[in-house]
This record gives C-alpha cells, sequence and structure tokens, in this order.
C-alpha cells in the first residue's frame, strides 16, 4: 500500500510541474484563394524559413489545425525535426490550452489569424491584439516564468 501512495504521489508532483519552457505560435504562412486553400509560393518560403527560425530549438510538439495552409506551415518543421504533426480542433481553444500546458519542453503551434492571438492569451492570461488577416510575418513566444508565461510579439526578418 505504501508504494502504491508513493507512486501517486509522486505521478501527481510530475503532473503538476508538466508545462511547456517555451511555446512558440504562429500563423499559417501565405495562402491561396479558396475552400482550404494551400499555401502560395510565397507561403512556402515563409514555412521553409521556419526551420532557419527554430533549428536550434528541439520541440517536443508540433501541433497543428488540420487544414491544408497549416499542415503545410507546419510540415518543413516536422520533417526537420523527424516529429509528427498532432491536429488540433480550434473550435475549443480552451480544450487545447489545457493540451498545449501538458506538455514539456518546447511546443510549436501553427494555427490561424484568428486562433493564434486568442491561443496566446488564454495562456499568457493577458489581452492580446487581434491579427489582421494580411499579416503572416508576426508570431508570438510564451517562456515560462514562474507560474505563468511572458508574452513576446515578434516579427519574422525574412
Amino acid at each position: 500500500m505504501k508504494y502504491v501512495l508513493a507512486s501517486l504521489i509522486l505521478l501527481f508532483a510530475v503532473n503538476l510541474s508538466a508545462a511547456p519552457d517555451t511555446v512558440f505560435l504562429f500563423r499559417h504562412s501565405e495562402k491561396l484563394t479558396g475552400k482550404d486553400p494551400q499555401l502560395s509560393d510565397a507561403g512556402k518560403q515563409r514555412a521553409q524559413q521556419l526551420v532557419s527560425l527554430l533549428s536550434k530549438v528541439q520541440p517536443n510538439a508540433i501541433f497543428s489545425t488540420d487544414y491544408n495552409r497549416t499542415i503545410e506551415t507546419a510540415t518543413p518543421l516536422a520533417e526537420y525535426f523527424d516529429m509528427p504533426i498532432e491536429t488540433y480542433e480550434p473550435g475549443d481553444l480552451a480544450k487545447f490550452k489545457q493540451t498545449v500546458l501538458a506538455q514539456s519542453g518546447v511546443v510549436v503551434v501553427v494555427g490561424h489569424s484568428n486562433t493564434t492571438a486568442k491561443l496566446a492569451e488564454l495562456i499568457a492570461q493577458v489581452i492580446v491584439e487581434k491579427m489582421p488577416e494580411t499579416e503572416f510575418d508576426r508570431y508570438f513566444i510564451l517562456q515560462k516564468v514562474g507560474q505563468g508565461y511572458q508574452l513576446s510579439r515578434l516579427k519574422m526578418n525574412f
């Protein structure tokens, strides 16, 4: 019985400390038009450049919504790091936040103009300005600080 109790306490303690050190939140790259469009040539270039941006960081998880433009944005990273892309439902960001916070190390998330800022807001617990539909070069880094996250909003220099 002592061993079972000790195991449960250890498992509970590990779950309390589980949280990523860093979360990168990207909006998908430039896209073509139409229903569930693919990336444009510029979008494909930007997706490739994400590898340069993150080449020195080994993510523990790469998440994307299940749309052509987001999967195609995440694919070069997944290929570079030889990792799967895990899909998430953008309609339930509160639930997905819990999935992200259950990870460890570095997490990369590719979303949309209306979900990327909202997810940053949910995780960092601060108000985040919405992303314009025409903006593809801004991304967020959330760094764990104590029990919360510090939000940085950056632009890609490509």
